[in-house]
């Protein structure tokens, strides 16, 4: 029975090492969603509608300078209205099957949150169960039947524990590996972000400049 007493304190020590990695995996996992998040937004709601901000007062500067410089304006706007307008359809298609990619990931994190609601009933179902079992001690001074386990029953079952426990560290080790590797892709796409907007600032400025000076072409 000792050496029954010393393994299960070892996979216990082994559990509650392993209930921390995976807290701290948890942890990054959150962390990642949030950065991604964040990344996602200043993309979109940031960049992309300055970049779009860009592209209706370049339309408006070339729509006016057309005006006073083509031999056949109206023939000339059209060929260019027909080139913005390619452009919307195709920035159109683009967010569609981004707003698809990304309902797809909502799916995937309410799957991942009814799985967490389920974990937690399991969680509430044991302690009931562990409540009625200390109110039958209480009440009879021994153990349940069916907890009532041999020395052979109790080794298998901590075998069965230990093996559990390798796959699980193989796993939380592979998962570990592909979150560190999603947080530092989340650092480049960052670092990209920020030289996206500085072109677009840059851009912004050169727009600026020629819609500023704009009766130089059409007056």
């Amino acid at each position: 029975m000792e050496k029954l007493t010393d393994k299960m304190e070892k996979i216990w020590s082994r559990l509650l090492n392993q209930k921390s990695k995976n807290y701290l995996l948890r942890s990054k996992i959150d962390q990642s969603i949030a950065l991604t998040n964040s990344n996602l937004s200043a993309s979109f709601l940031g960049n992309r509608q300055m970049a779009n901000h860009n592209t209706d007062d370049i339309k408006y500067c070339l729509s006016k300078i057309i005006d006073k410089n083509s031999a056949e304006p109206d023939a000339t706007k059209l060929h260019v209205d027909l080139i913005f307008l390619k452009h919307r359809q195709k920035l159109n298609k683009r967010l569609v099957e981004n707003s698809k990619i990304l309902i797809s990931a909502i799916e995937q994190l309410q799957m991942a949150h009814q799985r967490v609601m389920r974990t937690t009933e399991e969680i509430v179902k044991f302690n009931s169960s562990m409540l009625e079992t200390t109110s039958e001690i209480i009440s009879t001074n021994e153990l349940p039947c069916q907890l009532r386990l041999g020395e052979s029953e109790i080794q298998s079952e901590l075998e069965k524990v230990e093996k559990g426990c390798l796959s699980s560290d193989k796993t939380t080790q592979k998962l570990m590996k592909q979150v560190e590797d999603l947080w530092m892709k989340n650092d480049l796409l960052s670092e990209e972000l920020d030289q996206k907007r500085e072109k677009i600032i840059k851009n912004r400025d050169r727009i600026s400049g020629v819609r500023a000076d704009l009766s130089i072409w059409t007056n």
